[in-house]
């Protein structure tokens, strides 16, 4: 209800928020005050936004004998201005770019023009030397920053980032980021020539994230069937790359996948999270015609969800006997 009464009482929450908001910025702005509360009071503020408030900001973040994280969070508190001012774009790219400053300050560089990029009028012209920027970053020794920067790439389908994944999965010399990273970022743009490396990765493989990564991928692939269809059958296989096997194949060959999926179902020694995909494969996949005939396999999926310790397979089995009871 829009009474007076709300009216004043929203006025006076906006007024407290502005008060806040000013407090905190005379504390930030007061170099007389210990670096960590003159963070503190950051917190309190929203935005920087008048000039006053950003040239101070500025000055702070480019002071190399600052604290890091003090820096850190005015630059980030500073973030909608850089997404308005192609000045602040270039002080923010010039910070990640240089290997000489804090990780903290490089981070919250990255955070704000990685967030300012959706404002495309102002950002597009910059966006050339913030794309090269970041392949400047992804040889950086910070891990972290490494590996969002090479996400980043990745994400924009660049060339270059893809070529570097494909040398450090080849050679592991080369690698910029584990192997399971590696074929997780190259599934971003991934190639028909990718489908003989991936396919090495799954028969010889550099780790086990890096397996499931890589079986992931196949599920484009026609000529992966016959591979992905050996891992769901291998039991002494890891429970991840069997269950993302399975939804590759399900993915790739539903009719076949379906027969299998009825044989994990009636397989007493399989394991619950794969016998839940299963179930759900047959829910929404399957031949409906012919389940409505095969009255055993109801039967055991009735089986299944009175007697699974899985919650997950008893929901995946009440689903399934759901949508039988709908067609009859």
């Amino acid at each position: 209800m829009n009474t007076p009464e709300d009216r004043r009482r929203y006025a006076e929450r906006i007024e407290r928020a502005a008060e806040e908001q000013r407090q905190g910025y005379r504390v930030f702005s007061d170099r007389s005050r210990p670096a960590e509360e003159r963070r503190t009071a950051l917190h309190r503020v929203a935005a920087l936004r008048g000039e006053d408030e950003v040239t101070e900001a500025v000055e702070v973040i480019l002071n190399r004998e600052g604290d890091p994280a003090l820096r850190a969070s005015a630059l980030r508190t500073l973030g909608i201005e850089v997404g308005k001012r192609q000045d602040l774009i270039d002080m923010a790219i010039g910070l990640l770019r240089n290997s000489t400053e804090p990780a903290v300050v490089r981070q919250a560089a990255l955070r704000v023009l990685q967030q300012s990029s959706f404002r495309a009028a102002t950002f597009n012209p910059k966006l050339p030397e913030y794309l090269d920027a970041l392949r400047t970053v992804i040889e950086d020794p910070d891990a972290s920053l490494r590996e969002q920067a090479l996400e980043i790439l990745a994400q924009r389908k660049d060339e270059y980032c893809q070529r570097r994944l494909l040398e450090g999965l080849k050679d592991p010399s080369q690698a910029l980021v584990s192997p399971g990273k590696a074929v997780q970022l190259l599934g971003y743009d991934v190639h028909a020539e990718h489908y003989p490396l991936l396919r090495d990765i799954v028969q010889n493989p550099p780790s086990p994230e890096a397996k499931e990564e890589a079986v992931r991928l196949l599920a484009s692939d026609p000529n992966s069937k016959e591979l992905l269809t050996r891992i769901v059958e291998n039991k002494e296989e890891y429970r991840r790359v069997r269950n993302a096997s399975a939804a590759a194949l399900q993915s790739l060959a539903p009719a076949e996948f379906e027969e299998q999926a009825k044989q994990i179902v009636y397989d007493p020694e399989e394991y619950d999270e794969l016998r839940a995909t299963a179930i759900n494969a047959l829910t929404l996949f399957a031949d409906q015609e012919a389940l409505d005939q095969d009255a055993e396999l109801t039967g055991r999926v009735e089986q299944l969800r009175e007697e699974s310790p899985s919650k997950e397979v008893e929901r995946t089995a009440d689903r399934f006997l759901r949508k039988q009871r709908r067609r009859r």
